[in-house]
C-alpha cells in the first residue's frame, strides 16, 4: 500500500469515527484484544501437545532401543552357549576318534553322533542368527516409525504456530484500526469547546452599555 493510499484509508476510517460511539469502539477493542490472547493461548496448548507427544515418541524410541539391545544381548548369550556346547562336543568327538583306534565299530558310532551333533549345532545356530536378524529388523521398524511421528507432530506444531501467528497478526491489525478510530474520535470531541468559543463576543456585546 502506498503512502496516498493509507492516507486515504485511514481517512476514511477517521470519517467514520463520529458514526460510532466511544462505547461501542472500545468494546470492540476489547474484544479483538481478547481474541488476540485467545489466539495466543491456543498456540501454547499447542506447542504443549507437541512436546508431550514428541516425549511419547522419545519414550517409543527408547523402548525399541531396548528391546533391540534385549534381543541382541539373547542372541549372544545363546551364540556363547552354542560355541560352548559346539567345543563340548568337538572335544567328545576327539576322545572318541582316539579310542577308534581300539574300537572302530565304537569310533564308527562316535562320528556319526558328532555329525547329527553338529548338524543340530548348525540347525541352533542358523535359527538364532535368524532371531537375531528379526529382532534387528523389528527394532528398526520402530525407530523409524518413532522418527517418522516425531517429524509428523514437528510439521504438525510449526503449521499450527504459523497459523496462531497469521491470526494474531489479524487481531492486532484490529485493534490498532480500533485504536486508531479511537483517537480520531477523542480528536473530535478535544475540538467541541473550540467550535463553541464565537458565542462569547456576543456576551461581551451585551455588556457594553453598562462600561
Amino acid at each position: 500500500m502506498t503512502d496516498n493510499a493509507h492516507h486515504a484509508d485511514k481517512e476514511e476510517r477517521r470519517s467514520k469515527i463520529l458514526t460510532k460511539p466511544l462505547p461501542q469502539i472500545l468494546d470492540e477493542m476489547e474484544a479483538a484484544i481478547n481474541e488476540a490472547t485467545e489466539a495466543a493461548r491456543r498456540a501454547e496448548a499447542a506447542a504443549k501437545l507437541s512436546g508431550e507427544a514428541a516425549v511419547t515418541a522419545t519414550q517409543a524410541s527408547e523402548a525399541a532401543r531396548a528391546a533391540g539391545e534385549k534381543a541382541a544381548e539373547e542372541a549372544t548369550r545363546a551364540a556363547t552357549e552354542a560355541a560352548a556346547k559346539a567345543d563340548r562336543i568337538a572335544r567328545a568327538a576327539i576322545e572318541a576318534s582316539e579310542k577308534a583306534a581300539a574300537k572302530a565299530d565304537e569310533a564308527d558310532k562316535a562320528a556319526h553322533l558328532a555329525t547329527d551333533t553338529l548338524r543340530q549345532l548348525v540347525a541352533e545356530a542358523n535359527e538364532k542368527a535368524e532371531e537375531v536378524r528379526r529382532a534387528g529388523e523389528e527394532a528398526a521398524d520402530r525407530a523409524a516409525r518413532a522418527a517418522a511421528e516425531i517429524a509428523s507432530l514437528g510439521r504438525f506444531t510449526i503449521s499450527a504456530i504459523r497459523e496462531m501467528l497469521a491470526t494474531s497478526v489479524e487481531l492486532l491489525g484490529h485493534v490498532q484500526e480500533r485504536a486508531d478510530e479511537a483517537e480520531g474520535h477523542l480528536a473530535a470531541l478535544e475540538a467541541l469547546p473550540k467550535a463553541t468559543s464565537p458565542s462569547r463576543p456576543a456576551k461581551k456585546s451585551k455588556q457594553e452599555p453598562f462600561i
